[in-house]
């Protein structure tokens, strides 16, 4: 593993870009790019000089360390911008989804109370304007991010009829610009005050916020950094912040994909033509990257080096079929973590295939977390990247993940979720234990097993839910799934056969695009356990 340095050099991301475009400031520094299309670029020199415009700008109407900002700006050279100037002004960034509920948005909005809002045009329009009564009509929630009490707004992107009073990113910049004399702000930063507040689940009248500060974020892009193993000779893949931020420090040149929706025959052109050396993709995206591959009868362009996997869990049986599309000299990661501490462990795409113990292989602590197990095998984190707890909540010590786990000293296996688990009779049945043995099935995609209380017995049915591969015949996989879990390699423990197969699409929940259990269980019209 190569050198890193140690986590106070990100106490100013800006700072390491800022060395960079000093040594070679005209160099390309990250590019938004559609496919094999470059569709805009900046050079390390530009981007530095468009971040000190912003902070100069922001300070101009009043932005002061601490102050919250609502955070809704697509992938792209300017979010890195706004990112780079909000932080390197000790503000605090809170990302927020547009398809948040009404209600959901207004109790988040009154928990965190934020003091500007930052988003794009479309998404600051009025609820009333016809643009958003479309988009609710046709199935979008549009959170009414222009609404927000009290909140000081910057619009990136076009005027729009419906627009709240705003500040244009392109004016904020061009009134800076003006005063280019004066000094870049600096401000002294608190390392334990908060620095980035994600919203994860909870309820209306209970949302939930997990608040990082700046010491466990800087915790966090160290981590990435040395896991990442970059340099300014690679070109870095990816629209996630946590990874484009470390990308920048060193050097590497960035590309971020400029479309919301992932396709497959658009990354794998992106790949080649710009030489992508290192990339991550959630498990959703490469699911899609594999069909696109096996449907095109290609693989990834051997320029691929690394590829890095996150989110949502991924199993044994896909990954297998994903290494055969991958170039011989990649080198795929599996990482394992949560919002509360990212990431936690990584584990090699071969080493995952290989697993043929139970559970969930999920690899190595990375340094810079400790992790134990309680009496019920629970498995407690904690460390370094530890977020300080919930937004109005005592501050935390350690994260409960609420997974069972095994941990021998050297690597962590998940046995299930506590919340999933299932009693039939008297048995305890974790269904993680078991949709990795069902996914090794020919023709699944992906496997979940629910619950369903029968009340005559007074116990609960399994349902086990297979999606199938494109092309795969429903009944005929039906069929081989249900001789399969009852004999032969893939076989379940008798305690775990299921009592109906169903073939249908799984539903997904959140940016990770995780298996929605709940919905799953609405669509079917489970019964909750009595």
């Amino acid at each position: 593993m190569a050198g890193a340095p140690s986590p106070d050099v990100y106490t100013t991301p800006l700072a390491r870009l800022t060395a960079n475009a000093q040594r070679a400031p005209s160099v390309i520094a990250m590019a938004e790019v559609d496919g094999a299309r470059s569709m805009r670029e900046i050079t390390r020199a530009a981007l530095v000089r468009r971040v000190q415009h912003v902070m100069r700008g922001l300070t101009a109407k009043g932005f002061a360390a601490g102050d919250r900002v609502l955070f809704s700006v697509r992938p792209g050279i300017d979010a890195v911008v706004l990112v780079l100037a909000v932080h390197e002004l000790g503000g605090v960034l809170i990302p927020q989804d547009p398809g948040t509920s009404d209600a959901l948005f207004a109790a988040r909005m009154q928990l965190l109370s934020p003091r500007w809002v930052f988003a794009e045009s479309l998404l600051l329009v009025s609820a009333r304007h016809p643009l958003s009564r479309l988009l609710r009509w046709r199935g979008v929630p549009m959170a009414p991010l222009g609404a927000v009490r009290g909140a000081r707004v910057v619009r990136v992107g076009p005027w729009l009829p419906g627009l709240p009073v705003c500040t244009p990113l392109a004016r904020l910049e061009r009134d800076a610009v003006r005063h280019e004399a004066s000094d870049t702000p600096h401000v002294k930063r608190d390392a334990e005050g908060e620095a980035f507040i994600v919203c994860t689940s909870g309820t209306t009248s209970a949302p939930k916020a997990v608040v990082h500060t700046r010491a466990s974020l800087s915790a966090i892009l160290h981590a990435v950094e040395r896991e990442l193993v970059i340099d300014a000779s690679h070109v870095v893949y990816s629209k996630d912040l946590h990874l484009v931020l470390p990308a920048l420090a060193v050097g590497a040149r960035v590309l971020m994909p400029r479309r919301l929706s992932f396709r497959g025959d658009r990354t794998l052109a992106a790949f080649r033509t710009h030489r992508v050396t290192h990339a991550f993709l959630v498990t959703r995206d490469c699911r899609l990257l594999l069909d696109t591959c096996v449907e095109q009868s290609i693989t990834v362009p051997a320029c691929v080096q690394s590829l890095m996997i996150g989110a949502a869990p991924v199993r044994a049986g896909f990954l297998a079929r994903l290494r055969d599309v991958l170039p011989p000299n990649c080198v795929a990661w599996c990482v394992y973590g949560a919002t509360e501490v990212l990431p936690i462990a990584r584990v090699s795409l071969d080493d995952k295939v290989a697993w043929q113990d139970e559970g969930d292989l999920v690899g190595r602590p990375i340094a810079g977390v400790e992790v134990r197990l309680d009496e019920h095998g629970e498995l407690f984190v904690r460390g370094d990247r530890l977020c300080a707890g919930y937004a109005g909540a005592s501050p935390m010590t350690e994260y409960a993940t609420g997974d069972l786990a095994r941990f021998d000293g050297e690597s962590i296996v998940l046995l299930g979720r506590l919340k999933d688990m299932l009693i039939r009779g008297d048995h305890n049945i974790y269904p993680e234990l078991y949709e990795p043995l069902v996914e090794r099935i020919e023709g699944v995609r992906r496997a979940a097993i629910i619950g369903d209380f029968d009340p005559v017995q007074a116990d609960e049915r399994m349902i086990l839910v297979v999606e199938a591969n494109a092309g795969v015949n429903e009944a005929l996989l039906r069929a081989r799934v249900m001789r399969e879990v009852s004999a032969g390699p893939n076989r379940l423990d008798a305690s775990a056969q299921p009592d109906e197969v169903v073939v249908r699409v799984l539903p997904e929940t959140g940016r990770s695009n995780k298996i929605d259990k709940a919905a799953l269980r609405a669509q079917l019209g489970v019964r909750p356990c009595a």
